[in-house]
């Protein structure tokens, strides 16, 4: 573990994937591990996660023990499990949790090469192991599986949000993509002896799982990145807040500086001073603004949509739009002596162009193309005014 002074107060580097994202704004990293400031807020996504990972976790362990298939678990066991790990302050997510819990009972094979579950590694400045608490490096691997020299990394998470697989197959540029290759160095410092590596995302509310590889060529590009970055935390000599994509996961957004005064000192920015001032306070303004929209969508799932006045309303605005089977159109098309391209591989606007047209010139190939015709529905939670189309 090393320990840095900035303005004489000390912090204490132990890099792990949390801490190296957070280590983007110093006023953060002061809240959180020098000053130690509890969140006032509840993160009900962090709850759930945590809760169905502690669940997990046991019951993975339980099934290991008895030599028992994961699909065996019967619902009694999976809700005794979660009993235990639900905190009480998300009671009304038990149902969501629950499910997930089901889908990965369903879905999720026990591997016989399972060498490790919340496995713990700790490791110290020369790569060795240590204790947690002193560490320089360390993290959770959710399911650590080992065959000779290959490794298999699972991290469960339960994010909504689906990664393209081109982002996760990436060693580096995003934050999830660079925590499973932190996970895979980390693992490789602690058995020198592996050579190739498959981490894979499993999506709990899904039920199903992405995976991408990671050579020792990532992991040792990987380490440099690490130590530059260690070494330009090392470097901080202020507390100052660094406004960022950081600031939409913020717990102590509520005591940052810059969110404290949002009002603009000057009508205009005419200074370089008054622009970065200006860039700032958006970037914070930002941030705040997703987090109250994530709290009245929270509202609007429990209740209903929120009225303004006479005629906006804010919540899940209904909208369709037509779409066409790319198949389905080409042969219509072909059958009429039209091209594809005509529509730009289908269109919507140019597909309901080509209809109007065929209309006069074609009502064969309008009656046809409307026949193929498919509406999609979805929901967006956004504000419109009432009335608003739907198209």
């Amino acid at each position: 573990m090393k320990l840095i002074k900035v303005m004489g107060q000390e912090l204490k580097l132990r890099l792990s994937p949390t801490f190296i994202q957070n280590a983007a704004c110093p006023a953060y990293l002061k809240f959180k591990y020098v000053d130690k400031v509890g969140s006032k807020w509840v993160r009900v996504e962090a709850e759930r996660g945590k809760a169905a990972h502690e669940a997990i976790r046991e019951l993975t362990e339980f099934c290991m023990a008895e030599k028992q298939e994961i699909a065996e678990i019967e619902d009694g066991m999976l809700r005794e499990a979660l009993q235990k790990y639900l905190p009480q302050r998300i009671v009304s997510e038990a149902g969501l949790v629950m499910d997930w819990l089901r889908l990965w009972r369903d879905r999720w094979k026990l591997p016989k090469n399972i060498h490790g579950v919340e496995e713990k590694i700790a490791l110290n400045d020369e790569y060795d192991e240590c204790e947690w608490d002193n560490a320089s490096y360390r993290g959770i691997i959710d399911v650590n599986q080992i065959t000779n020299d290959h490794c298999i990394i699972t991290d469960y998470k339960s994010q909504p949000h689906i990664i393209p697989e081109s982002e996760l197959a990436q060693a580096f540029g995003s934050d999830i993509a660079e925590q499973f290759t932190f996970y895979a160095w980390l693992t490789w410092k602690m058995y020198p002896y592996l050579k190739t590596f498959t981490v894979r995302l499993w999506y709990l509310r899904y039920g199903f799982y992405q995976e991408a590889s990671r050579t020792l060529e990532d992991l040792v590009l990987f380490e440099h990145a690490l130590l530059l970055k260690e070494k330009k935390i090392s470097e901080i000599d202020n507390w100052d807040p660094q406004p960022g994509k950081h600031c939409q996961y913020c717990e102590y957004i509520h005591l940052c500086p810059i969110a404290q005064d949002l009002s603009p000192n000057n009508p205009e920015v005419i200074t370089q001073e008054q622009a970065v001032l200006a860039a700032q306070r958006l970037v914070v303004f930002d941030a705040l603004s997703k987090d109250l929209k994530a709290k009245l969508k929270h509202y609007v799932n429990h209740n209903d949509n929120v009225v303004i006045g006479d005629n906006y309303v804010f919540g899940y605005h209904h909208k369709k739009s037509t779409i066409w089977d790319p198949a389905e159109a080409e042969e219509v098309l072909l059958e009429h002596n039209r091209r594809l391209s005509e529509v730009a591989n289908v269109d919507a606007r140019k597909m309901k162009k080509l209809i109007k047209t065929a209309a006069m010139e074609d009502p064969q190939l309008e009656s046809a193309l409307e026949d193929i015709a498919k509406e999609k529905h979805r929901t967006e939670f956004e504000g419109y005014r009432k009335g608003e189309s739907e198209e």
